[in-house]
């Protein structure tokens, strides 16, 4: 269980008796941790001074009757501070009987976050068909894998989608342009790539070929039997590429998770039949549009409309994100809906939510965007080959890992010749801190954020970075197996009773019982960059444990207790790395 929901109607109970009005104000019981901070206990009150203020109250009178009617018999004790802070600090014991409980006990399974009851459809990655994915498509895959690892880790019943688009006029000139080959090979991403950028020039050039295109998008409707195999051919080489770039990230998604626009044809008929029934649906020039209103300083001077089928009965994306909303609302029967996509985006589906609720697609379901920032090379401009072309995504990852291993070949050079990796465990090691890297220096930026990659910086071993928090669970692991060898001392840690003496002890204890508050933040902001800063401060809080407190040199039940306490952070990150899909490795 969150210590803050625990502390929470103890706090609120405490200013309720020292002053009902200001129990009435919102947020007056909000609580924050400042384990660490020197002189802030471990947990403070937030809102008195501002309550004191409104109600026009002394602040130090109100924070002192508060603490004087709050409850903390068994947790801890609270303290006055400062203007009319109020300082709970948690008593030794009580925060090791909570750690026993969390890691060791009935609260394992979650480490005591939440459990969360409910479907939940994520939207994530969407690789561009007939093309090699790129860069573009890294944080869409990554952020909505961490949080599909996470919801999944509270219970939710997940439901991930890989919406692709697979239907058009893009595979209409593709096809188009492939009939008129006499040596292609549609079995490779590659040429398949170069097919479609001939096939696009052609089709912006030559007024005939286009008209052609069109005729096999008409065919490729109708289900011709020679043209549906070739469109099959293309999303087959596509999706294949794309798991492979997953398998090697270690992304979640598998081909039964893709969900491509052609899945919802069959529908969008009834979409436009269910706008012009909630009567929301005019004919603009031809084409059947929904008028957005509340998005007009959006478009300037334009109509803010929201085009569902064009002139001529072609369908939108629009018309097909709505029979979207319907299919995961109506027949996966979700309560959560995410679209991890680019915040560019942003507009597109501000009005997607509006007319499905206007059009009665949805009522009181969460629709939920989950914006991002652009990646950029150190010029601060979007992310570039030297010649001023798109980077592979492939070729990305496979810099990481070079350059991972390079680094864990130079550090290898320098140990025992007795205790050197052989080339494969430092390909490992490569493998895994480069993917590692990656994910983590985008997951650790704010999500609507632009960020700079910078290899050489997302390697380094020091500051808030994949290695610094890799290695930290590396050597919490090895303290266990140091003891292991010396005498077998990690049997039966579970049945030790923990209390902290020590500042630093104490500290880390408390850090690790913030993660149901921190997940909790996560799921609610679908920010994963919460999770990483809080990863970041556990690393913090065991390194200063581990040079403040000697471990295997200290007596015998110290030494157990502080081994619970390893086993224990290392529980943790191993934990929390894993919910934003990196791998920690035993040794490195």
């Amino acid at each position: 269980m969150s210590i803050l929901k625990l502390l929470h109607p103890r706090v609120l109970a405490a200013i309720k008796a020292a002053s009902p009005a200001a129990a009435e104000i919102p947020y007056v019981a909000s609580c924050e941790f400042t384990t660490g901070k020197s002189g802030f206990g471990d947990i403070q009150v937030k809102g008195i001074l501002s309550a004191a203020k409104r109600l026009k109250l002394n602040p130090q009178e109100l924070a002192a009757q508060v603490t004087e009617n709050l409850d903390l018999e068994g947790i801890g004790r609270a303290t006055v501070d400062g203007p009319g802070f109020i300082n709970i600090h948690l008593t030794g014991t009580w925060v090791g009987e909570r750690i026993g409980r969390v890691f060791f006990g009935e609260e394992k399974a979650r480490l005591g976050a939440d459990e969360v009851k409910s479907r939940v459809v994520v939207d994530y990655s969407s690789p561009n068909l007939a093309k090699e994915m790129h860069v573009g498509h890294l944080r869409s895959t990554i952020i909505g894998d961490a949080l599909v690892r996470t919801l999944e880790f509270v219970g939710a019943d997940v439901v991930r989608q890989n919406h692709v688009g697979d239907w058009g006029t893009q595979f209409g000139m593709l096809i188009a342009h492939v009939s008129d080959q006499t040596d292609v090979n549609l079995d490779e991403l590659t040429d398949l790539e170069q097919l479609y950028v001939q096939s696009k020039v052609r089709f912006d050039e030559d007024k005939e070929f286009a008209d052609r295109a069109r005729e096999y998008v008409v065919r490729l409707q109708s289900g011709e039997p020679e043209i549906i195999q070739k469109w099959k051919q293309i999303l087959d080489v596509s999706l294949r590429h794309a798991q492979r770039i997953y398998d090697t990230l270690g992304v979640l998604l598998t081909p039964k998770d893709v969900c491509g626009e052609s899945f919802y044809n069959d529908d969008l008929p009834n979409v436009v039949t269910e706008l012009d029934k909630a009567g929301i649906l005019v004919v603009d020039q031809g084409a059947k549009v929904v008028y957005t209103p509340a998005f007009q300083k959006d478009f300037g001077k334009g109509k803010p409309i929201f085009m569902v089928q064009k002139d001529g009965d072609g369908f939108g994306y629009a018309a097909t994100d709505l029979a979207g909303i319907r299919h995961r609302l109506g027949t996966l029967k979700a309560q959560r809906v995410l679209y991890v996509v680019d915040k560019r985006q942003a507009l597109h589906f501000r009005q997607l939510f509006d007319v499905a609720k206007r059009g009665h697609f949805y009522t009181d379901q969460d629709l939920f965007h989950v914006t991002f920032g652009t990646m950029q090379g150190k010029d601060k401009k979007p992310f570039k080959t030297r010649s001023g072309g798109t980077v592979k995504l492939a070729e990305l990852i496979h810099s990481a890992q070079q350059r991972a291993f390079e680094l864990a070949k130079e550090k290898n050079e320098k140990r025992k010749p007795e205790d050197r990796f052989t080339d494969a465990q430092l390909k490992e090691i490569g493998d895994a801190v480069g993917v590692g890297a990656i994910k983590y220096a985008d997951l650790s930026k704010h999500r609507d954020k632009d960020y700079v990659f910078d290899l050489e910086s997302m390697l380094q071993f020091e500051g808030n970075t994949a290695p610094y928090l890799m290695y930290a669970y590396t050597r919490a692991r090895s303290v266990a197996r140091n003891a292991e060898t010396l005498d077998g001392v990690q049997n039966g840690l579970d049945s030790i009773k923990l209390d902290f003496d020590h500042p630093a002890e104490h500290t880390l204890g408390v850090t690790l019982l913030q993660f149901p508050d921190e997940l909790s933040t996560v799921i609610a902001t679908a920010c994963p960059h919460h999770l990483c800063g809080y990863l970041y401060k556990v690393a913090q809080a065991y390194t200063r444990f581990y040079e403040a407190c000697p471990v295997l040199k200290s007596e015998e039940e110290v030494k157990r207790k502080r081994l619970k306490l390893c086993a224990a952070t290392a529980h943790m990150l191993k934990t929390g790395l894993g919910l934003l899909g990196i791998r920690v490795l035993e040794v490195m």
